[in-house]
């Protein structure tokens, strides 16, 4: 009986061009890797907040509803003075998510982390994943090496956006590139926008 070996996805296709994010799906491409630069006043206007006022949310939600919500969720933390435009990039990116992933509605965080809280290379338990770092340093990413860990370790810049191959992608082709949260020093915190797809089996 012959055994057949699962195909691997080890390719990481990146561009300063944001149709990168659609080349996903290309076989053997595991990390699709837009190498954008984020807005100036937008930056600025989180790197003055105070960890207590960066605004947190995790919600389901349709494209219509992306700048709203965190409209509230910078209001409800006192965060009020960059919700446009901290809603206006948020918007955008779930907009180029919808463009891939092909479900009703998107889960979108923004997590407000300190120290490592994702110290482990892994792949996420989802189809797929989109990254973007908007404060302090970026996601860490490689190919698996003999010993799991990668043996070469990249680190996304702030406001780059990754879109990652997950254990539940469809099709063949298993993600040979792991990630992991960055090593932290105490102090300033990291925000976070990570974007999943959510399936119609999971809206109740």
């Amino acid at each position: 009986m012959t055994t057949v070996l699962p195909s691997i996805a080890a390719a990481v296709n990146s561009s300063s061009d944001p149709q990168v994010l659609l080349t996903i799906g290309t076989p053997g491409v595991s990390l699709a890797l837009w190498n954008r630069s984020l807005n100036e006043d937008l930056a600025s206007a989180l790197d003055l907040l105070p960890a207590d006022r960066l605004p947190r949310l995790r919600r389901r939600l349709g494209p219509a509803s992306v700048a709203g919500a965190v409209h509230e969720a910078c209001e409800a933390a006192g965060a009020g003075a960059c919700a446009a435009l901290l809603a206006a990039d948020v918007e955008s990116l779930a907009a180029h998510a919808m463009r891939v992933f092909t479900s009703p509605l998107l889960e979108i965080r923004l997590d407000v982390t300190e120290g490592q809280p994702c110290p482990k290379w892994h792949v996420d338990a989802v189809p797929g994943r989109l990254l973007c770092t908007l404060r302090g340093p970026g996601t860490e990413y490689g190919a698996v090496g003999p010993d799991v860990a990668p043996q070469s370790i990249h680190r996304m810049a702030r406001g780059a956006v990754g879109l990652f191959r997950g254990k539940l992608w469809p099709g063949q082709g298993r993600s040979a590139i792991l990630h992991r949260s960055p090593p932290r020093d105490a102090g300033s915190p990291r925000l976070l926008v990570v974007i999943d797809p959510v399936g119609e089996a999971e809206i109740s």
